[in-house]
């Protein structure tokens, strides 16, 4: 039986391809999050989104401009997916190859539904 160390050892690497650090995708996923707002009409404020989604407008803020923490992302996140944004533009490094907003075909229709497993 082999070691622990040597299995460890034994895992091949993997390459995630994501080539910025931590805190410029966060400051990248804040500003896509604040331009979709910024594009939605009638004009949606920070004020607006706050109370959509039972958070304040300084956390809105705060993930807008790169900070913020994951729980309070992820609210906003299903905020967005909940008013068909695609998840992908908002989060791939290059989002270049993703529409801003869900086709048609990938929609689901019950949202409690979308991170369902296929049987």
């Amino acid at each position: 039986m082999e070691n622990k160390e040597e299995v460890i050892d034994n895992i091949p690497s993997r390459n995630t391809g994501i080539t910025i650090d931590k805190a410029e995708f966060q400051l990248v996923v804040g500003k896509r999050l604040a331009e979709i707002r910024n594009a939605i009409k009638p004009k949606l404020s920070q004020v607006r989104l706050a109370n959509y989604t039972n958070l304040n407008q300084n956390i809105i803020q705060r993930i807008e401009t790169g900070g913020g923490t994951i729980d309070n992302l992820l609210v906003m996140l299903n905020y967005y997916l909940k008013e068909d944004y695609n998840l992908n533009y908002i989060l791939a490094e290059d989002n270049s190859v993703f529409t801003e907003k869900l086709r048609p075909q990938d929609k689901v229709e019950n949202i409690n539904d979308y991170f369902e497993l296929p049987e």
